[in-house]
């Protein structure tokens, strides 16, 4: 395990980031590893922290820190969601490897405030300094995520929110998210909700440096949009879905 840090402490510090509030594993460190499962998120939240609030700190010291279920975010709601997926998925969430799409935190403590930090120009300038980051963020953070996935090399991505989904979509089939691409079957629309859908998608991630073939993609609203009585005809649907995975 220790080599792992090792090599993804010096993915960090390539990317001149390692100084920014933020995090890196949001499950614990021994996920790590090969599994059936890749949760991921938009960026972290708000974070109550018995150190430094850096990345880099994260990475060093969080060790086997389940951030669902030992975080302190202020207001638990988002996690008893998360929770509560997890578990009507019959997926287990602490033996599940978890980050984010984007390393640095949001603001806020007390309520889920996402930033979109896909722009350069939401970097601070020590970092753009330190080196000259491309100004699509999923690029920025990509080298990382690949090292990621090359290690757990998972059957299914579980996307929590549209940054998450749009990554993956972009990877695996080449251009944006258009959800109008996909069958009926493979869409879930909210009644409750005018814009809220759950999407299914699979294909060859093939990169430079990795290949997955048949990667399953499941795309949820981000779960910090309302309680989980919101969400759970999605997750009854997504688990028809992808029963075949399980």
């Amino acid at each position: 395990m220790q080599d792992k840090i090792l090599k993804l402490k010096n993915l960090l510090l390539e990317t001149g980031l390692e100084e920014e509030s933020g995090s890196i594993i949001y499950s614990g460190d021994s996920t790590l590893s090969k599994g059936n499962f890749y949760f991921l998120g938009t960026n972290p939240g708000g974070n109550r922290l018995d150190y430094p609030d850096t990345i880099l700190n994260q990475l060093k010291l969080s060790k086997e820190k389940n951030e669902y279920t030992e975080g302190d975010w202020g207001n638990s709601e988002h996690q008893e969601t998360i929770k509560s997926v997890f578990r009507d998925l019959e997926i287990n969430l602490e033996e599940t490897f978890s980050t984010n799409t984007s390393f640095i935190r949001s603001p806020g403590e007390q309520k889920y405030q996402p930033r979109n930090p896909i722009n350069e120009e939401e970097i601070k300038p020590a970092a753009k300094a330190k080196k000259q980051l491309k100004r699509d963020g999923r690029e920025t953070f990509w080298p990382i995520q690949e090292y990621f996935l090359s290690i757990v090399k998972p059957k299914l991505i579980i996307a929590n929110g549209s940054m998450a989904r749009d990554l993956f979509w972009h990877k695996i089939m080449g251009n944006e998210f258009d959800g109008n691409k996909l069958e009926e079957e493979d869409k879930f629309d909210y009644i409750n909700s005018a814009n809220k859908s759950c999407y299914f998608f699979k294909g060859d991630l093939r990169t430079e440096n990795l290949f997955i073939p048949d990667l399953s993609v499941l795309s949820l609203p981000h779960l910090s949009f309302q309680d989980y009585s919101f969400h759970k005809f999605g997750i009854k649907w997504a688990k028809e879905r992808i029963s075949s995975l399980l």
